[in-house]
């Protein structure tokens, strides 16, 4: 028995030292939201780099693809050809994805068949599968390189269930993050031994404007620095999801390096280390961003995207409606502006023809700086316009609420996305006095009396209504399991396509806004 003992050691050594010391280079992109036409810079970048690097590439995404452009929009709703997503990935190829909040947006029947068709596993660990209870995603996949286990797991921030209506995701649970982190990376470090250990999470770097107690049922919406510093195991982690490019050394409770790394948004370059991996030794790592602007552009990447933009363009060049007067998003911060105004009149309008009475609507610019020029609008105008698959919701509101809720979008109006301004109402806002002082609402816009106690219906988008923003939870101090008893009715279809058939319907749009509210 001892002589077999010897013999099994000796062997396991033997073994250990026949494994060379090797580098590899690990490269993330992430969320590109469907900026494909903007991304063959990078894609000529890492196509040299796998003809140099062969197996020795390992190449990532880290999800928020299925959404942000007309073309990937045409492309979910094109059955016939394989999606633009997987397209991509397939390209390549990618050797893991990870899944985004987006990608589940774009609904149950989008992402299901985009991941089909992908060739490499898609990640998500902590998306559950109620019918079964395990994960409903490959939750961590085991890359092989000259004779070293890399261990890639993927995560996905929690918040879905907070902007994605039931309807788009269904029979699928979100677990929070920092617990799904701590259970697996142990699960992988006791079966499987690996040589790396590195995290795959679409959820950005840490919380902003989230002011939730730690024991949130959610956790953190944006948890990547503290799994880092609380969670040991991880080599390097991979994060998306807050659009900002990042690559920083930190540390885990062990006192030992965890690397972060962040390669922004929509084709702006890529994340990059370069490890090095010896047998009984830690790992060596070095970290960087990579511009690509001034890369060649690949041009069969081109070729293949060419029959996607071809489809696309004559769906985003049809015409809608006559928009008398050019619009401005960032009008808004000086008072009521027809970019907001129309959505209120759409939002409102919509409801009406489905048999609800809205009395108030809430909507915000959901970007800075964009124009819009009078003239023929176009469907890809309502993509500047409106750039995201919201769908439409009814809210039940007291009088009090609506205050506090446009108290405390008016405290958050930076981001743009999150300045909410109400119509159906008159009010005056008092811009240098302290939140829950500044909005004083005069009455209804048809002259009647606002009554604090009352009940209201109240139009917004999906995302408003599920507590995106936390203007349901920090201004008006809802739990966010109560949100959903709010819900009177919700749309089926995206709010922009309502949008659009609204305005199509109309023929010509208003010339001036709605004049609700205005800053004393």
């Amino acid at each position: 028995m001892r002589k077999i003992a010897f013999m099994i050691a000796l062997i396991t050594v033997l073994a250990s030292c026949s494994t060379k010391e090797t580098t590899l280079t690990i490269i993330e992109t992430t969320d590109t939201h469907g900026r494909y036409d903007e991304f063959a810079n990078d894609a000529y970048t890492l196509k040299k780099m796998k003809a140099e690097l062969g197996d020795r590439l390992i190449l990532l995404d880290n999800g928020d693809d299925m959404q942000g452009t007309p073309f990937q929009y045409c492309s979910n709703q094109d059955a016939e050809h394989p999606n633009l997503v997987s397209e991509v990935l397939n390209y390549f190829p990618y050797d893991v994805a990870c899944v985004g909040n987006h990608d589940i947006e774009a609904g149950r029947k989008v992402f299901d068949r985009v991941y089909s068709e992908a060739k490499m596993p898609v990640l998500a660990a902590n998306v559950i599968d109620e019918t079964t209870g395990e994960p409903y995603f490959t939750p961590y996949i085991i890359l092989e390189r000259e004779g070293y286990k890399i261990a890639v797991l993927g995560l996905l921030t929690p918040y879905v269930v907070t902007w994605v209506p039931d309807r788009l995701r269904p029979g699928l649970r979100f677990d929070q993050l920092e617990a799904a982190a701590e259970k697996w990376v142990k699960t992988i470090q006791e079966k499987e031994h690996p040589d790396l250990m590195v995290g795959l999470f679409h959820s950005g770097f840490e919380p902003q404007m989230q002011n939730l107690p730690e024991d949130h049922p959610l956790g953190r919406e944006n948890a990547t620095k503290w799994v880092a510093e609380n969670i040991p195991g991880f080599d390097l982690i991979y994060y998306g999801h807050d659009h900002r490019a990042r690559a920083e050394k930190l540390t885990n409770p062990n006192g030992e390096p965890v690397y972060v790394l962040n390669s922004g948004c929509r084709g702006q370059g890529l994340a990059k280390a370069e490890v090095t991996l010896k047998k009984g030794k830690r790992p060596q790592i070095s970290i960087e961003l990579m511009p690509t602007d001034g890369e060649e552009k690949d041009e069969a990447f081109l070729a293949m995207l060419q029959p996607y933009l071809d489809r696309a363009e004559a769906y985003q060049n049809k015409e809608v409606a006559e928009l008398p007067v050019s619009i401005s998003s960032d009008e808004v911060f000086n008072g009521p502006c027809l970019w907001v105004d129309e959505i209120h009149r759409c939002q409102m309008e919509t409801v009406e023809a489905e048999g609800i009475h809205a009395d108030i609507s809430m909507a915000a610019p959901l970007s800075g700086g964009k124009t819009i020029e009078a003239g023929r609008l176009k469907v890809k105008d309502f993509f500047t316009w409106y750039p995201f698959e919201n769908s439409l919701a009814v809210m039940a509101l007291t009088g009090k609420e609506v205050k506090d809720f446009i108290e405390y979008a008016y405290e958050m109006k930076n981001p743009i996305y999150n300045f909410d301004c109400a119509a159906g109402i008159r009010y005056e806002v008092t811009d240098k006095n302290p939140m829950g002082e500044r909005i004083n609402i005069v009455g209804m816009a048809d002259g009647t009396p606002f009554d604090m106690e009352k009940t209201y219906n109240v139009v917004m988008n999906s995302y408003r209504s599920m507590g995106g923003g936390n203007h349901l939870i920090n201004g008006i101090g809802w739990a966010q399991e109560e949100i959903k008893d709010h819900v009177v009715w919700q749309s089926d279809r995206d709010l922009r396509s309502l949008f659009i058939d609204w305005a199509m319907k109309k023929g010509v749009l208003d010339s001036e806004p709605l004049n609700c509210w205005k800053i004393k």
